[in-house]
């Protein structure tokens, strides 16, 4: 039998109001309804493919037999979304008393007896099969079970119905009310039967059955959201023995149920219905929604919430925490420029998560315990700094003010800020310095006094040699000790600094940008990776507060400057001869300071210009003037500054007599001319080698003569 509260509507509207409502949740049937009727209430929830968790507890608990029966029964059906959100694990039923608590849990959704939709009436009681009290609500768009929403009604089965709901339904909590006093506090309130356990607080989203401790019978107990011995309104629904003007006393018991409309700053009194003296009112609270709850109340926090479902952190900030959250406003994802649809890599979306839960702090952190110069550690590992205004009390967390503070959670507090709470970037040195492979190179920039350059507004794209690049081009900065030379290692260094901030992504094959020194760096970019002219980029967008640096393996060394020689004057031209086996001219006279060119092209056969030791001498002058290897087309000059005999040949027809001679001013100088006295002395060298001659001469003569004699 479903139970009425008569004294709340009329009957006929009641009836009115369960007719239209039937007829809109059979409008609205989902396939579940379509169930075999010849299938018991068990079978009928197994097939329903939404019902798991329910089959497994009624399994679980021994009752799966007992469903199974002629009945009839209605069952009230949580769906296993509704037993995952009530965080139902059977597997922590393991002991005959928690099994016993399942059971109590599982038969408060079941009545004896077969209840249709169309029967349920708003304020309506009835008796669930563990003996405790459901409640119904009967609007026009919806029936509600306690505070479950029935979202498909009247499944018809063989030996009952089902209504499926959206929420699993907790027996009411059991209050054990004293004897009672004279003296306030007039009543003392337990959860057990035993009376230690007291209670002090009324939560209002749950439901309460109230029955009295050692039966007493002198003051008799009810309560009330109105006054004294008055009956409550439509907010409430108390269901049982009493009323407001003939509590409840000896082993009698009522059930209060909270509907919608009850909020916690309403007043819930209670008394004794015999001494008008005796009369307080209880506390009453309410569950605080989790984190991402309030956040999506505020209507200020849809970016925020988009946000953390896009980095998978909402069941993180739903958990037990406590968790202090810094909630940027929709105006602060916009003025920040957050785009959700462009973090669609892994790399970007973990990005997200640590730009998220620097807005975290562990803990439980109220704006009064915030100080000024306060620095904690977020829950992405790094730390954020505090400012307290002293005048005004104002708070910020980095550059991001504080706009409201301790809106509180279940499970935390949440400070609304103005502004993404980003961390302290810093510049490209520090970033540089913080890597550990990159001592090297901000040495060089210290010694080449470009440190404050790149600490600069830039921003800034700097190739980053690592130490071992540094070592593997042999770069020494102690060598570097002039002016010139420091010159030279400035010229190196800003030949990695590229003005403007380039990410990877931007790179392309065969692109080239301009570098600070003026000089030009080529990329190279390919399923392998992307290369700096030979340097491979090792490492990619580190980002510091006034640009980014790419890491790589290799020092880059910026291309010889072009000396552009001056115009040559060719005072006099060779050529080759037409047959090609000698120069034209092959002899010829300049002046000294005048130069000589040689020159051919597309010759049949290769020539050049060696230079001789003498006329068509075939040895080499060593270091002499040299043309080159033997070319078909040559194009070579040579200025004489001094007198001379220039002699050279023609390397591969010197064997053809291929000569050529040059003479140069006055050609080459004569011996210098000793100035001798008119007389010759006889010890002269000239003279004294004379003499001997004749001398030998006419000894060998007078031999002869003497030898004619003797014959």
């Amino acid at each position: 039998m479903v139970y009425t509260h008569a004294k709340r509507c009329v009957a006929m509207q009641r009836k009115i109001s369960t007719i239209f409502v039937a007829l809109l949740l059979l409008s609205a049937l989902p396939t579940i309804a379509t169930a075999d009727e010849t299938k018991d209430i068990p079978t009928n929830a197994s097939e329903t493919g939404v019902h798991n968790s329910l089959v497994a507890a009624l399994t679980q608990a021994g009752l799966a037999s007992t469903l199974s029966g002629d009945g009839p029964f209605t069952v009230f059906a949580p769906t296993d979304q509704a037993f995952a959100d009530a965080g139902i694990d059977l597997a922590s039923f393991d002991t005959d008393e928690e099994n016993a608590t399942l059971v109590d849990i599982l038969t408060y959704h079941v009545v004896s007896g077969t209840v249709m939709s169309s029967d349920l009436t708003d304020a309506g009681t009835t008796d669930a099969l563990n003996g405790d009290k459901l409640s119904f609500t009967v609007t026009n768009t919806e029936v509600k079970v306690n505070d479950a929403v029935v979202t498909t009604a009247d499944v018809v089965s063989s030996n009952g119905v089902i209504h499926v709901i959206d929420t699993v339904l907790m027996p009411p909590v059991d209050v054990y009310v004293s004897d009672g006093s004279m003296s306030s506090p007039y009543f003392e309130f337990y959860t057990d039967a035993a009376g230690t356990n007291a209670i002090t607080e009324i939560d209002i989203s749950k439901n309460y059955k109230f029955q009295r401790l050692n039966n007493p019978s002198t003051h008799p107990f009810y309560l009330s959201d109105v006054d004294y011995n008055t009956d409550s309104t439509e907010h409430m629904i108390i269901a049982g023995d009493g009323t407001s003007s003939a509590g409840i006393s000896d082993n009698e018991s009522f059930t209060v149920f909270f509907r919608d409309q009850f909020v916690v700053q309403d007043n819930l009194q209670y008394f004794c219905t015999v001494h008008n003296n005796m009369i307080d009112s209880f506390t009453l609270t309410e569950p605080l929604p989790d984190i991402p709850t309030v956040a999506a109340s505020t209507n200020i926090h849809t970016s925020l919430i988009a946000a953390l479902t896009h980095a998978d952190l909402v069941t993180t900030l739903q958990g037990e925490g406590p968790f202090t959250v810094f909630a940027p406003t929709d105006q602060a994802f916009i003025d920040a420029g957050i785009d959700l649809s462009t973090f669609d890599t892994d790399e970007e979306n973990e990005t997200l998560v640590d730009m998220l839960l620097y807005h975290v702090l562990p803990g439980e952190v109220p704006a009064s315990a915030v100080t000024d110069g306060l620095v904690a550690q977020m829950a992405n590992g790094e730390n954020a700094t505090f400012t307290v205004d002293s005048e005004s009390g104002v708070i910020m967390i980095q550059d991001a003010t504080v706009t409201t503070g301790n809106v509180f959670a279940s499970n935390g507090i949440v400070h609304i800020v103005d502004k993404l709470v980003l961390p302290s970037t810093p510049d490209i040195p520090a970033t540089a310095q913080s890597t550990g492979v990159h001592n090297s190179l901000v040495a060089a920039l210290t010694q080449a006094n470009l440190v404050t350059t790149l600490q600069g507004d830039g921003p800034f794209t700097v190739f980053a040699p690592t130490d071992q690049a540094f070592i593997d081009a042999g770069i020494d900065l102690s060598t570097f000790d002039t002016d010139d030379e420091i010159a030279t290692l400035v010229d190196i260094l800003t030949y990695h600094v590229v003005p403007g901030q380039i990410m990877s992504t931007e790179l392309v094959d065969g692109g080239t940008a301009q570098t600070v020194n003026t000089d030009e760096i080529t990329f190279t970019v390919s399923a392998d990776g992307v290369m700096v002219n030979g340097a491979n980029v090792t490492l990619a967008d580190v980002t510091a507060s006034n640009g980014v640096i790419h890491v790589i393996d290799k020092v880059l060394m910026p291309p010889a400057d072009v000396v552009e020689e001056p115009a040559v004057t060719c005072d006099l031209t060779i050529g080759i001869t037409s047959d090609g086996y000698g120069f034209s001219p092959a002899s010829a006279a300049i002046e000294v300071g005048k130069t000589v060119c040689w020159k051919w092209t597309d010759e049949d056969m290769a020539h050049n210009v060696k230079e001789v030791t003498g006329q068509k001498s075939t040895t080499y002058v060593e270091n002499g003037v040299y043309s080159g290897e033997q070319s078909t087309t040559v194009d070579f000059h040579h200025t004489f500054t001094e007198d001379t005999v220039f002699y050279y040949a023609c390397v591969p027809h010197i064997s053809m007599e291929m000569f050529g001679k040059i003479t140069v001013g006055e050609g080459n100088p004569e011996p210098a001319v000793v100035e001798k006295e008119d007389k010759k002395e006889e010890n002269t060298p000239g003279f004294l080698g004379l003499t001997a001659i004749i001398a030998t001469l006419g000894a060998v003569l007078v031999a002869r003569m003497r030898q004619e004699e003797d014959q």
